[in-house]
């Protein structure tokens, strides 16, 4: 029988903030590293979830121990290599705002999959590139420019000395961690002075999250905590960051990819029609529900 682990609320320390969302909708049995690949189209299971009436932080109540998240997220598969390239673009987009705050030296991303994100850096002429992953397999299919920078496993104190980076990134990745203020923390001490933090997470207020409540795709087993702007600011104060700035996220997916990860009616006949239109090659670029932040180490 798995052990679970109790979670709190990140913000209000009497706990006392909690509303009940959902229940938990699996057995011990129905997890497997399928269900931890990133960008799969999710099965809806989740763990009991409430929300914080004061922030609109959301998390799950109980959920896998460490060593059991690690070893699922170590054999997890790589799901959409094919759209690699339109993220690394999409991410990259914002942080061109920030140019004039950033340094182009030393770079890392945690939870960086098969490191496409870090090749985008290399190519903005960032001189040493870094990153953490768990996954197997999305190590192995990095490029050999960027492979041997892949620290595999997760993201610690003792992985990197501190000052180390002028940039850290991590996209969709604190949303699945059990302690996402110690690796805030953590972040902070491994930049160097006037170093940005760059995070970009699911938005627990996003439209379709309203719309679609339990079904939404943001509602997962991989996902402990969710935030929304106000949250996700209050977790880099915390940290000890400057907040210089909240914003929406654009993705750029073709029709493909929205018609197949959405919850709707009728799936498999839009499906079926996009592909004999051609319409499922056109590309979308929607704001649907991700938001980013950067933030800066104090000088």
């Amino acid at each position: 029988m798995i052990r679970y682990l109790p979670k709190a609320c990140l913000f209000c320390p009497e706990d006392d903030c909690a509303e009940e969302l959902y229940p938990r909708n699996f057995k011990d049995g129905d997890l497997d590293a399928d269900v931890f690949s990133a960008r799969r189209v999710t099965e809806h299971f989740h763990y009991r979830m409430v929300r914080c009436k004061r922030s609109g932080l959301v998390w799950s109540r109980e959920v896998l121990p460490d060593e059991e998240l690690a070893r699922l997220y170590a054999a997890s598969k790589v799901t959409f290599s094919e759209y690699a390239g339109i993220i690394r673009k999409d991410y990259w987009r914002p942080l061109e705002r920030f140019r004039k705050d950033m340094r182009w030296g030393s770079a890392l991303e945690i939870g960086c999959s098969s490191g496409f994100f870090l090749e985008e850096l290399r190519e903005r002429g960032f001189a040493d590139v870094r990153g953490c992953e768990p996954s197997l397999e999305a190590k192995a299919l990095a490029a050999p420019t960027v492979r041997d920078g892949i620290h595999s496993g997760f993201f610690t104190d003792a992985t990197y000395p501190d000052d180390s980076f002028d940039l850290i990134c991590a996209f969709q990745t604190l949303d699945h961690l059990g302690d996402p203020l110690a690796i805030l923390e953590t972040c902070r001490r491994k930049l160097k002075p006037g170093g940005l933090l760059y995070l970009i997470v699911h938005n627990a207020d996003a439209l379709h999250a309203k719309i679609f409540g339990e079904k939404s795709t943001i509602i997962d087993v991989e996902h402990i905590y969710l935030f929304n702007p106000r949250a996700l600011g209050m977790a880099i104060e915390n940290a000890g960051l400057d907040a210089l700035g909240t914003f929406s996220i654009a993705n750029s997916y073709p029709m493909e990819y929205w018609l197949t990860h959405a919850s709707y009616p009728l799936k498999k006949t839009a499906l079926a029609l996009a592909r004999a239109t051609g319409l499922n090659r056109l590309r979308l670029p929607l704001r649907l529900g991700n938001i980013g932040i950067v933030g800066r180490k104090p000088a």
